[in-house]
């Protein structure tokens, strides 16, 4: 398979300061946290309206605000690493925004989640920030400055939520536009370490190599908690809600390069319909939007998750798939909400596939929580075998090391891991190949 290649108005009282660690969201290859309550309408995945200036993404958030809210908030949660740095202005967070208009005031709170409730300030408040913006219609850069802390007694390792704030105490319902959103280290970053599959379009955790630019659902089209973790362990999936209105009801998206296709290659996505069956169409476009090919399966299972697999065999000589489309139920005017995962190519390299490879069982399979790798070896060798979580994280280097021709067995003991699917890769002589193991305890 051929990969794809992921191309306030405050003088600064702390110059010495240094920014903030962490990209907590880019709405591209960066996403951390939780979205929860939002009382104005949030958009994550749209298109960027003036790319230039500080930010040239082709992505940002756009958010309009309820203006009958005076403290109209979104709110980001995930705990936080030590926060004293930004207490003490030693570190920095920091915002990409488009506003309407000069002189808007940005808001962040760090709080505590448990202790923090809507008419309790300013209990579990940590700390807050402000920044206002400069110029109007354009991107720019804003740096938070701390202000106080309003509940001294919360913890600077205590803190598990971002609460982000435009125009605070005011009735406007102006729309913003943000992105690149800096904030502090994460206590726990799932991600870090973590080895990016580029055969993986999209995971909404550890592999994000698309990037969504418009959908007729907008709003109702976001990273969320998979609600389901049976038969899709991932701890994040999307969400979609049709719109009933639109017959054709689209997400619309890039990949990170061009998208090369060799025989056998599949395309794969984990859908949860809660009504099937339900047509899913996937359409790979080039850059002027032209359908190179239109792909559509069904789901036959309600209230589960299910693996669909698209077959693009017939344009494996094109080289212009730049863009892809997904419709759920088109030609509908239906409103279900429907949740998605793991979209993804598939190569047919199989282990076996490997010269030096012969005699090849990994067993049992589902395995139920100890597997045998057996092989034989038509010539010595180096032989590294891996063991990969669905995030693409290293979970277990089972073995590297140089083996002479012959029979050889590796044994994997996964006791201490959750059930869900994994997959290993065996390197022999600098060529790889995978396939996919189910751990059922």
């Amino acid at each position: 398979m051929k990969k794809i290649y992921l191309s306030f108005t405050f003088v600064l009282f702390a110059a010495l300061s240094v920014s903030a660690q962490v990209v907590w969201d880019n709405f591209e290859d960066s996403r951390k946290g939780t979205y929860g309550f939002i009382s104005g309408t949030f958009i994550p995945y749209g298109e960027n309206p003036a790319p230039g200036g500080s930010n040239t993404s082709l992505v940002a958030a756009a958010y309009s605000r309820n203006p009958s809210e005076a403290f109209d908030v979104i709110i980001l949660d995930a705990p936080m690493a030590d926060l004293t740095d930004y207490r003490t202005s030693a570190k920095t967070m920091s915002i990409d925004v488009w506003s309407p208009a000069v002189g808007t005031t940005v808001q962040i709170t760090l709080e505590n989640s448990i202790l923090a409730e809507p008419a309790n300030y300013p209990t579990g408040r940590h700390s807050f920030y402000l920044a206002t913006t400069t110029v109007a219609q354009q991107w720019e850069t804003l740096t938070f400055n701390f202000v106080e802390q309003p509940d001294a007694t919360v913890e600077d390792t205590n803190v598990d939520r971002i609460v982000l704030l435009f125009a605070p105490n005011t009735n406007t319902g102006d729309t913003y536009y943000w992105d690149n959103l800096n904030g502090p280290e994460l206590a726990n970053d799932p991600c870090e370490g973590v080895v990016g599959l580029s055969e993986v379009f999209n995971d909404f955790e550890c592999n994000q190599n698309t990037n969504f630019t418009f959908s007729h659902s907008g709003v109702n089209f976001r990273r969320v908690l998979n609600p389901d973790p049976n038969g899709n362990p991932s701890e994040y999936a999307a969400t979609y809600t049709r719109n009933a209105g639109e017959l054709i009801d689209v997400i619309v998206g890039r990949f990170d390069g061009n998208l090369s296709l060799e025989a056998d290659n599949t395309i794969t996505m984990d859908v949860w319909d809660p009504a099937a069956p339900t047509p899913v169409l996937v359409s790979l476009q080039n850059e002027n939007n032209e359908v190179i090919i239109e792909m559509t399966q069904s789901t036959s299972t309600s209230n589960a998750w299910q693996t669909l697999t698209f077959d693009p065999s017939s344009v494996i000589d094109a080289t212009d798939i730049s863009r892809f489309a997904i419709l759920f139920d088109p030609n509908t005017e239906t409103s279900d909400q429907y949740y998605w995962d793991n979209f993804r190519i598939n190569s047919p390299t199989a282990i076996t596939d490997l010269a030096e490879v012969t005699a090849f069982q990994a067993t049992p399979n589902p395995s139920f929580g100890e597997t045998t790798f057996q092989y034989n070896l038509e010539t010595a060798a180096h032989v590294n075998l891996s063991i990969f979580d669905m995030n693409g994280k290293l979970v277990s280097q089972v073995l590297s090391e140089n083996q002479l021709a012959g029979t050889h067995q590796a044994t994997w003991l996964a006791t201490d891991l959750p059930n869900g699917i994994y997959f290993y890769n065996m390197m022999i002589n600098g060529a790889n190949a995978s396939g996919k193991i189910v751990l059922s305890k």
